[in-house]
């Protein structure tokens, strides 16, 4: 995949629905890091999504940031080209999803 289909990949899957979708619990643009053995019992969130930029970071953590594909290969430890297929069919699952409810049950003028 070249550069400009991974740019367009990433701006199709903003990194917050994506990790709420793979089970973080997301409040205010900040979750409980998925590598939370690594913390102390009194850091509950340490992980920050930046939904301007699409990335993220654990304050805690130094190996655990990046962008939306880094934030798929490191929460589910898949290797990166697992993270692009798996981003790519949400992204083609969703257009399907669209075209078959979008507009359904409203009046036609």
């Amino acid at each position: 995949m070249d550069k400009a289909a991974l740019k367009r990949l990433e701006q199709a899957n903003p990194i917050v629905q994506v990790a709420i979708e793979l089970g973080l619990s997301v409040r205010r643009n900040q979750a409980k890091c998925f590598r939370s053995e690594r913390h102390s019992d009194s850091e509950e969130t340490t992980l920050f999504f930046d939904v301007a930029r699409n990335r993220f970071f654990c304050q805690t953590c130094q190996d655990v940031a990046g962008d939306v594909i880094d934030f798929v290969c490191q929460s589910q430890e898949w290797d990166r080209q697992k993270a692009i297929d798996w981003l790519s069919h949400r992204i083609e699952f969703d257009q399907k999803t669209r075209s078959m409810y979008y507009g359904r049950g409203k009046k036609k003028n």
